[in-house]
């Protein structure tokens, strides 16, 4: 009987919503902003970061609520009440990251290389 409540309960977690740093960026493109000049990808980064961050918000609450929800009533609450944006802060965190990549390619002032990432030096 505790096996069965067990996989039942892990079964429910799995429903639930993502916490928002498990959650990876969706691949967009670097040509989505090739053209941009340095202060044009300064203001998408500044834009974008402010809706990462509200999204970021947003979904800590539905993983929040979820895990709640679940103990309390054995549903994940952000199905019913469409509160889980996991794949719009994947995109989000995408399209950031491909500023980044793109500010770093026109060398723009402030801009850094990823982390895990060496810069090519001729030796």
């Amino acid at each position: 009987m505790r096996k069965v409540i067990l996989i039942s309960g892990i079964a429910l977690l799995a429903g639930c919503a993502q916490s928002p740093n498990k959650i990876q960026a969706a691949y967009i493109p670097d040509s989505a902003y090739a053209s941009q000049t340095c202060e044009q990808l300064g203001q998408a980064e500044i834009q974008e970061g402010d809706v990462v961050n509200s999204l970021v918000g947003k979904q800590r609450r539905a993983h929040k609520t979820d895990t709640w929800g679940v103990i309390a009533t054995g549903i994940p609450l952000s199905e019913i009440t469409g509160s889980d944006v996991k794949e719009t802060l994947a995109r989000e965190k995408g399209k950031l990251e491909a500023i980044h990549r793109v500010q770093v390619s026109k060398a723009c002032p402030g801009a850094q290389a990823p982390i895990g990432t060496e810069p090519l030096v001729n030796k």
